[in-house]
């Protein structure tokens, strides 16, 4: 259920001496992302305030890869917790060359005229509020070279029955990019993952044109690696999609 990185790029590490930030990398889609960039030479950060997710992910990576995996207790949800974590990460290691956020989750329960307080403030609010705290914290600290790349999901574009919360969430980060795109004006690259439903360790089976988050990590490091793609809202809906986009981001 993985999809390898070109031959070229396994042999030559491309990502060496990178340091890639994945906020959200504990979660199902995170893996994913984490365990393409280990494999592409980079250091991978990924923070986190639970000790046993991070456990868990060093336990799914693996020994080899994971001597570049570095997973640091700290929260991201805050303009002061993402602020205090970016400068962290340059401190310990330097510089920061790519980040890629995968901050929230998939959450089906009422019509939007039957959501109480908590699951707004749990799905919209929270993590609205964390992926903007991150992106203001991380930006101005990317290397000029480096790239900030986003993952939404189709809710943004469609709107699903009962799923309200995040077709709206999900339509933020959208436009966040654009936002981001509008004020950096070039001056680094941002662009957006458009996911459709992904196959990972809980959802292990499904329709075989989905993408697995493995998958998705391979995406993510071909844009990492592709100076020229910046601005872009680059759908991933399946498989077929998925082989189209690599060969184009490999050219």
């Amino acid at each position: 259920m993985s999809t390898p990185l070109p031959p070229e790029a396994q042999q030559d590490a491309p990502l060496d001496g990178q340091v890639v930030v994945v906020p959200g990398g504990t979660g199902n889609v995170g893996e994913g992302i984490v365990r393409a960039f280990l494999r592409a030479g980079a250091t991978v950060v990924v923070p986190g305030r639970n000790q046993e997710r991070l456990d868990k992910l060093a336990e799914l990576i693996g020994p080899e890869p994971g001597k570049r995996l570095v997973g640091i207790r700290a929260g991201y949800g805050t303009f002061a917790a993402s602020t205090d974590l970016a400068d962290r990460v340059v401190a310990d290691h330097g510089r920061i060359d790519h980040v890629v956020p995968s901050i929230g989750g998939w959450w089906r329960g009422n019509a939007l005229w039957q959501v109480d307080e908590d699951d707004w403030q749990q799905h919209f609010v929270d993590t609205t509020t964390a992926h903007l705290a991150v992106a203001r914290a991380f930006v101005p600290r990317l290397d000029a070279a480096g790239s900030y790349t986003l993952i939404a999901g189709f809710a943004g574009r469609q709107a699903y029955p009962q799923a309200g919360i995040i077709s709206m969430h999900a339509a933020a980060v959208l436009m966040m990019r654009e936002a981001l795109s509008a004020d950096l004006r070039g001056r680094r690259r941002v662009n957006n993952l458009l996911l459709g439903p992904i196959l990972n360790r809980s959802r292990p089976h499904g329709d075989p044109s989905w993408l697995t988050a493995d998958q998705v990590g391979a995406a993510a490091v071909a844009v990492a690696l592709a100076p020229s793609v910046r601005d872009e809202s680059i759908s991933l809906g399946t498989v077929a999609e998925l082989d189209e986009q690599l060969a184009r981001l490999h050219a």
